[in-house]
């Protein structure tokens, strides 16, 4: 795992070397065990590396072929990089036991059709002196984040955007269309960033560049049709021997390999099939704490003691939380209102004094129909029949319930629900997911910023295509896999793991797997019934049997009792009225009726308090 960045001017003009350096620089986090950078020309590339497959100097980057046409910097790993040695690059000479190297030379043989053969993750940049062409290139899930921008004369990207701000050309202006959606899903949707300047390459497609032009073509995409016909017991073995296969691919490593446990089926799935074939002990870690219903920990040390792990467990408390707020502000250059972000960076910390590398269990949910969403889905379409008024007497009376500020809180569950019944499936999955409805944008933004929300829900009516003939399930998993899991999840995951330079890897997100599990009929991913089965007898029936549960954390009871003064600070009225985004009398009323127990705002609430952090870090200073 690796952080890379690149400058091509392609006016000519000479790359400056001490910029390109800053750039390498800035992502240190990612790669604190070498830096590399490169200067042909009007072209300048820079890396910096997390050894974790040979950790010689024989893996150095950037990697050029030995008669230095091609280029590569490579973040991410190849996970087939042996086998694809073996296959296609018998008559080449390689001089490391690398990924990198046999990406190399399979993009010098093959170009941008070499893309479709790797199995990992990755955000590459491959250059051709000869040609003089520049490929850019992100894995089929972006689990890897590429960004770019050609504001000016030069071509930028980088692994993050605060890479890319380094550069003179790059503004932080805004661009309010796409921000303005960040209210509504938690974060800004992809390809946009929230910056005018800057944009980031879509999941499972690459950009050409060359001089005068540069072009995004889709070279992977996730096919829910047509479904399969093999009986219950082939599914059952085929998906069996696809998970094992997916495990071993990510426990190739020169370095520790741990283990991220919830006490959830999905990561103790993980872990059982981390532990067949070997005798060592591997560390797992997890997050407990105090309040109950958010509380995991139990059941991560049934699953620990299961998988007889050396189990590490970090309590989770408020004054973490308020230290690792300031610590995390510094770092994250994009607005994302997931709070789970905070504990995900905590246990990071805690697991990097052990291992390098993380498996962790996401992926899962948005494959097999795990959240809460898949079944509601199938409820809501069941009750189209309804007429407007029926749906907001009901709306009505769920807001009557009282407020309870538990983790998913059965109050919290139907007060969702019915807010979202009144949309299509589409934009009533985001509605679910995400925060504000575009109902409440007006109460909530100024002019021009409402006006600018206007088109929200373009992003979810984008895949209509895609959505056409699928199952209600389907629909559902596309969706989320296209959204909250391409922009929220992995983000968080990638960011989070990163910042304290640990490399997670998703096995459910193998495309073999996911390619697999997406042609299967309903009945096998309803409340995941396959994985279910598969892992019964092998994993405690108490972990299979028990209710889904998101991983959260206490904020309502915070931000009622113990951080109501912090948020109240750091969205102070004068401040919002300065900033001109945010309308303090929306705020404040949101506040109050938290504070007041009448109503549960919290993920409204660190909806604002994310957004305003980086707006006062990143954009007024």
């Amino acid at each position: 795992m690796c952080g890379i960045a690149g400058i091509w001017q392609r006016d000519g003009e000479p790359v400056d070397s001490r910029l390109l350096a800053r750039m390498g620089q800035v992502l240190a986090h990612r790669g604190p065990d070498d830096a590399g950078q490169c200067i042909v020309g009007s072209v300048g590339l820079a890396h910096r590396r997390l050894s974790i497959i040979d950790l010689t100097a024989a893996g150095h980057q950037p990697m050029s072929t030995p008669d230095q046409r091609y280029t590569i910097i490579f973040n991410g790993e190849i996970y087939n990089y042996q086998e694809l040695a073996k296959k296609y690059l018998s008559g080449v000479s390689l001089v490391s036991n690398s990924d990198t190297e046999v990406l190399l030379h399979l993009l010098a043989s093959q170009g941008a059709a070499a893309l479709q053969l790797v199995r990992g993750m990755f955000a590459l940049a491959f250059w051709d002196a000869t040609e003089e062409t520049l490929l850019l290139a992100r894995d089929p899930f972006g689990k890897k984040p590429l960004y770019y921008s050609q504001s000016g004369k030069a071509l930028l990207f980088a692994s993050e955007i605060k890479s890319l701000l380094e550069h003179p050309d790059v503004s932080l202006e805004l661009d309010r269309q796409q921000l303005a959606k960040y209210f509504l899903y938690e974060y800004v949707p992809a390809p946009a960033t929230g910056y005018t300047d800057i944009e980031q390459l879509p999941m499972g497609a690459f950009m050409k560049v060359t001089a005068t032009t540069s072009t995004i073509e889709h070279y992977w995409q996730l096919k829910y049709l047509p479904k399969s016909e093999l009986g219950e017991a082939r599914v059952t073995r085929e998906f069996d021997r696809l998970l094992t296969q997916a495990v071993d691919r990510r426990l190739i490593s020169d370095v520790p390999v741990g283990l991220l446990l919830s006490g959830g089926l999905d990561s103790t799935a993980i872990g059982w099939y981390m532990q067949q074939g070997t005798v060592a002990h591997r560390h797992s870690f997890s997050v407990s704490f105090d309040e109950s219903t958010f509380d995991e920990s139990s059941y991560a040390r049934l699953a620990a003691r299961a998988l007889q792990t050396n189990h590490h467990e970090l309590l989770f408390t408020v004054d973490m939380f308020r230290d690792l707020v300031v610590e995390l502000t510094g770092k994250m250059d994009i607005p994302l209102a997931d709070a789970s972000l905070l504990p995900t960076y905590a246990i990071s910390k805690l697991a990097r004094e052990h291992i390098t590398v993380a498996l962790d269990g996401d992926g899962s949910d948005e494959l097999l129909g795990g959240y809460g969403t898949f079944t509601a889905a199938n409820v809501a379409e069941r009750l189209a029949w309804l007429p407007s008024g029926a749906v907001g007497l009901l709306e009505k009376l769920a807001s009557l319930w009282p407020t309870t500020l538990g983790d998913f809180s059965f109050d919290f569950k139907i007060k969702s629900f019915t807010r979202g019944l009144s949309y299509s499936l589409a934009r009533r999955n985001q509605v679910w997911l995400g925060s504000f409805s575009d109902i409440e944008l007006p109460q909530l933004l100024t002019e021009p910023w409402a006006s600018a929300a206007q088109d929200v829900f373009e992003d979810v009516d984008g895949l209509k295509e895609q959505l056409a003939g699928l199952s209600i399930t389907d629909q559902v998993s596309l969706l989320t896999i296209n959204h909250y899991l391409h922009n929220d999840i992995l983000v968080k995951l990638d960011r989070a793991t990163m910042f304290t330079s640990l490399e997670a890897r998703t096995p459910f997100l193998d495309i073999d797997l996911a390619s697999f599990v997406a042609t299967l009929p309903v009945e096998y991913k309803r409340d995941k019934a396959l994985l279910k089965k598969v892992m019964r007898s092998r994993i405690p029936d108490k972990i299979i049997d028990r209710p889904k549960k998101g991983f959260g954390i206490p904020l309502g009871y915070w931000l009622k009792g113990p951080l109501h003064d912090w948020a109240r600070e750091v969205l102070d009225t004068e401040k919002l009225k300065r900033d001109g985004v945010l309308k303090p009398a929306y705020v404040t009323r949101l506040l109050n009726e938290h504070q007041a127990g009448k109503a549960d705002h919290r993920k409204k609430l660190w909806t604002l308090l994310a957004w305003q952090l980086w707006f006062d870090r990143w954009i007024t200073g």
